[in-house]
């Protein structure tokens, strides 16, 4: 069995197009349509349908998919781990936040270990940097819980709790009830901060009848700044903003936490860089 000829079917299954397939492979298209025929050939299964224009699997083709799918993904592991030997680097996902009031320390202590050690951030909502590391895109993700598959390790390291900031609120303590129908400024969908404060109203029977989405967590405290509404932010990010009273921290008496994960997969739990970073963490003060 060739691995050139699986991968070349896997490609055209995925992409749903032998042109499309040809061009991500960077090979012509005879060359691909005979790769994949070599492979119908090998198992003497017709594996796609060539009646109709739009890309069609058999039912052989579905399994064969299914199987070629879990082979790509092993040899994409492969190929990461032979470069975190020969380059020695780290690819950390996590949220804008995150990567400003919690990464720098640890990074920080992760090379002052590991001088050797090359590492990269990468930032963006929580449901982004999942995927970063579902495929192969990031070795760890630092986030806000959201739902996890099966072949992804998470681990809890923290859980700030979350407090309310505004320019105009007077009291020092609120409900959630009390924001029933003040403006409140959320990060955009994706982010795990926005479906936990979502899911905490709808918990209690609470409308929200008056709000907003922003994708930047610095554009959202200037318009709190502002005076446009307010928003949830756990109080390590909120602090220096506090102290030159761009606004005030109110106590939601709900008593709100955010939860946040380091999420690795299965396949990286051998890593020697995941294992460099998990050490550190062990022994970090965290916020």
């Amino acid at each position: 069995m060739n691995f050139t000829h699986i991968k070349a079917f896997y490609t055209v299954a995925k992409l749903e197009s032998f042109t499309l397939a040809a061009q991500e492979l960077n090979v012509s298209q005879p060359t691909l349509s005979q790769q994949v025929k070599s492979l119908e050939r090998h198992f003497d299964l017709p594996l796609i349908k060539r009646n109709r224009k739009a890309i069609q699997l058999t039912h052989e083709g579905e399994i064969i998919f299914s199987y070629a799918e879990k082979l790509m993904a092993i040899a994409r592991e492969m190929d990461r781990e032979i470069e975190d030997i020969h380059t020695r680097l780290l690819k950390i996902g996590t949220t804008p936040t995150l990567s400003r009031y919690f990464l720098p320390s640890i990074v920080l202590k992760l090379k002052e270990n590991n001088p050797d050690l090359k590492v990269q951030i990468y930032t963006g909502l929580s449901k982004e940097i999942l995927k970063m590391v579902l495929d192969f895109e990031c070795h760890v993700g630092v986030l806000g819980r959201v739902h996890y598959p099966d072949h992804v390790i998470s681990r809890n390291i923290f859980k700030p709790k979350l407090s309310f900031i505004s320019k105009d609120i007077e009291k020092e303590k609120i409900h959630l009830k009390d924001l029933s129908d003040y403006p409140i400024i959320f990060p955009e969908e994706g982010s795990a901060t926005r479906d936990y404060i979502i899911g905490e109203f709808r918990k209690r029977d609470i409308s929200l009848n008056n709000f907003m989405d922003c994708e930047n967590p610095a554009a959202i405290k200037h318009m709190v700044h502002l005076g446009m509404g307010g928003a949830f932010f756990p109080y390590y990010g909120v602090e220096d903003d506090i102290r030159d009273g761009k606004y005030r921290c109110i106590e939601l008496l709900d008593d709100l936490h955010l939860t946040i994960d380091l999420i690795y997969l299965v396949d990286r739990k051998k890593s020697k860089t995941v294992r460099s970073f998990l050490e550190v963490l062990r022994g970090h003060s965290l916020p």
